[in-house]
């Protein structure tokens, strides 16, 4: 939203950036933002001047020094080191498919954490993450934004009574099946797709929750089908979960 004062306008802008999937021409990022396009002009070229954005010919991306911010702040706040171990450990068990840890950040998940091999790396360029705020409703398709809607319960009756978009032929669409999906994500702590949000890919997911039930994050695994549903590796992400919630929680000073 444009509330006119420069900050606002540059964090707005900022926004949009870090959350597109591709770069985001100045048309797009004017249509986004809803601000004069003579303004968003300039405040995206005094932000790539300083480094926070990157002009390329398909348009703005997030620059070098906004990019080393959001790291070294997820490092310093520890969650990302915390989690990493576990995301290897899943990244082994599943004969190096891609293992992911998702924080929740102002309402929605947001990758910090990951293990994959050469074979993700076209994936994961054209992938829904950091965060699951790219897709919109269409986010309960995925196995971590089912996990996000079953703890979101308003979010979730929105999104039931006005429908979302199916990602691939597979994906649910069927409001009565989709509630139950939601409420056996909720009950069990874990959710399960496989096609509805990439063709050939599966991904299994784990609700990290805190001691009132609160979801904190999330933790996964997705990739062959074969891999991801064998046996074993629904008890070690549960273990995983698990584990790290209980690292997650804060210590008495």
């Amino acid at each position: 939203m444009d509330d006119h004062t420069v900050v606002g306008r540059a964090v707005a802008i900022l926004d949009c950036v870090a959350s597109a999937a591709s770069p985001l021409p100045l048309a797009a990022l004017t249509r986004r933002t809803g601000i004069p396009k003579p303004t968003v002009r300039r405040i995206a070229n005094d932000l790539t001047e300083r480094g926070m954005l990157e002009l390329t010919s398909d348009g703005y991306l997030a620059g070098s020094r906004l990019i080393n911010q959001g790291l070294h702040s997820a490092h310093h706040r520890g969650t990302s080191v915390l989690a990493q171990p576990y995301v290897q450990e899943l990244h082994l068990q599943t004969r190096g498919e891609f293992a992911w840890f998702a924080t929740m950040e102002d309402g929605d998940l947001t990758m910090t954490a990951t293990a994959f091999g050469r074979a993700h790396v076209a994936v994961m360029r054209g992938s829904f993450f950091p965060s699951l705020s790219a897709v919109g409703s269409s986010k309960v398709v995925l196995a971590a934004g089912r996990l996000q809607a079953a703890h979101q319960p308003e979010a979730a009756d929105l999104i039931l009574s006005t429908g979302w978009a199916p990602l691939t032929r597979y994906s649910v669409t069927d409001r009565h099946r989709l509630r139950n999906l939601l409420c056996e994500a909720r009950d069990t702590g874990l959710a399960h797709e496989s096609e509805q949000t990439l063709l050939g890919w599966t991904c299994l997911a784990a609700a990290v929750r805190d001691s009132a039930g609160e979801l904190t994050g999330a933790i996964g695994v997705s990739g062959r089908g074969s891999n991801i549903d064998a046996r074993g590796v629904q008890s070690v992400l549960k273990r995983c979960a698990e584990s790290l919630a209980a690292e997650l929680i804060p210590r008495p000073a």
